[in-house]
């Protein structure tokens, strides 16, 4: 029987992105991958169109093809890169001499308390620094620095006994994310040369500091930088009592950079709209603008260009298409982002949870549906618990997987949070827009959404409060996380089967 083409497109993603995840882990040597790309290429030739043959014939090319894509983008470290002079051939740290390069600084710097951190490309050597330096004098996007420092390379933290079931975190996967492969921790900082950053993402992070400002005035703290995070993923404001109480109730996700909180609030937001009146392809098109206006005042980072994406796709399956239709749109935007950035798939957990929270919104929501039938609709009751336990359910065996913990008060906190958010991002972005044309104007708006506010970071210390809010299961074996996944996909499939 011959294969339809979606599945020849469906077959031929999941290998590109099985291929990306095995080397992932180790490496392979380009010889075998040459060697599957020749075989995957003669059966081609050789099969018939639409037969099982050119079905695993395309397989094993895309397969190949994601091996090669990992594998390219590991750097090669020789004398032309700077992680080449990290820890100078793992020298003892008083005998490292220092280097001497210059660079551009090409992201938003990361402001904290008492230091800034800036990522660097590096200009007359490749590759990206990592530099942590005093909060003065301040540097910019676009700023060409000299910096001499002993650079030093980045390792994994390993956490440590007793702290709430927490586990090692891969730090220097983390910063492979961004092509970092170097740290400087005390270097000589000397400005160069100003405003030789891209133009339109220079102007972007000027509106973006301009918009920050306002929210401070019109606001007190720390509802000014909640609403940042709600608004435009900014939460390195919030303090730590306040980050760790969201953590204990399960609404992090409400301020993180990823697609879960883009997810669930922009179906909210639709089924909000709705509520009020208009149409659901309406409602559709004016979410799309929220999302692409908030994917551009953040400065466009890859992490919110992933999540705004993640959040279309979850309301074209629930505005135009059935459930059925989207593994293939599924499969090609994961396959896309992995061309771009193939490290990803294994090292970003921001990513597999916007991965797993859309699929979830996508095809658990039909699953619990009738499961919920019995509670009200006023207030988007019904709709925010449905959307927030399907992605709990998709989400969890990998959060206890990565983080070794789980709320057990995360279905009551959000029931109670997630339907209040979109009214306070409409309210807290009128008073922003507000303030910045007078901020008498803003300040009067942004009364009502201090009131939101108020009412989110108090409930949040109340519910975090109680003893048994979060509970620790360190060292889970990732067996169990497969096996939680294999149980989710049988149902989705029973279901699917039978729809």
């Amino acid at each position: 029987m011959p294969f339809k083409k979606s599945q020849f497109i469906f077959y031929a993603g999941l290998a590109f992105i099985i291929g990306v995840g095995l080397a992932s882990f180790f490496p392979w040597p380009w010889l075998i991958v040459y060697a599957v790309f020749v075989l995957g290429l003669a059966l081609l030739l050789l099969a018939r169109s639409k037969s099982r043959l050119s079905l695993t014939a395309l397989c094993l090319l895309f397969f190949a093809c994601g091996l090669a894509r990992y594998q390219i983008s590991i750097p090669v470290i020789n004398e032309n890169h700077l992680a080449f002079y990290n820890n100078q051939a793992n020298a003892p740290l008083g005998q490292m001499t220092s280097l001497t390069f210059r660079g551009l600084i090409d992201d938003e710097p990361d402001v904290r308390k008492d230091h800034v951190k800036y990522q660097v490309k590096g200009l007359d050597k490749r590759g990206n620094v990592l530099v942590k330096a005093p909060l003065f004098p301040p540097y910019q996007y676009g700023d060409v620095l000299e910096i001499t420092c002993q650079l030093q390379q980045p390792e994994p933290i390993v956490a440590e006994p007793g702290q709430g079931g927490g586990k090692d975190f891969q730090y220097d996967k983390y910063l492979a994310l961004s092509d970092i492969y170097s740290l400087c921790y005390r270097g000589r900082i000397k400005l160069i040369e100003a405003g030789q950053g891209n133009l339109f993402k220079s102007s972007i992070l000027k509106i973006k500091d301009k918009v920050v400002a306002v929210a401070g005035q019109i606001l007190p703290e720390p509802q000014a930088s909640f609403l940042g995070g709600l608004l435009w993923g900014a939460k390195k404001g919030l303090p730590e009592e306040v980050l760790d109480n969201f953590s204990r109730t399960g609404v992090t996700h409400i301020i993180a950079v990823s697609g879960y909180n883009i997810t669930i609030i922009a179906v909210m937001l639709t089924n909000l709209f709705i509520g009020l009146g208009l149409s659901r392809k309406n409602a559709f098109w004016l979410i799309i603008f929220g999302i692409v206006f908030f994917v551009v005042i953040t400065g466009s980072p890859a992490s919110i260009v992933r999540a705004g994406i993640m959040g279309t796709i979850a309301l074209l399956a629930q505005t135009f298409g059935r459930a059925t239709r989207m593994r293939n749109i599924l499969v090609i935007v994961c396959l896309i982002m992995l061309l771009f950035n193939p490290k990803v798939l294994i090292w970003d957990a921001g990513f597999q949870l916007s991965f797993l929270a859309t699929i979830g919104l996508i095809y658990f929501v039909p699953i619990l549906k009738k499961y919920m039938m019995w509670l009200p609709k006023i207030f988007t009751i019904r709709e925010s618990l449905t959307t927030t336990l399907s992605a709990i359910v998709l989400t969890t065996p990998l959060i206890l997987f990565q983080f070794g913990r789980f709320s057990l008060l995360a279905p009551l906190a959000n029931l109670l949070i997630l339907p209040v958010i979109p009214v306070n991002m409409a309210v807290g972005f009128l008073a922003v827009v507000g303030g910045l044309i007078w901020q008498p104007i803003g300040q009067v708006t942004g009364w009502v959404s201090w009131v939101i506010l108020t009412y989110v970071l108090k409930l949040t210390e109340v519910l975090a409060a109680l003893q048994w809010a979060l509970l620790p299961i360190p060292n889970l074996h990732w067996v169990f996380m497969v096996g939680g996944y294999l149980i989710i996909g049988w149902l989705i499939y029973k279901h699917e089967k039978n729809h």
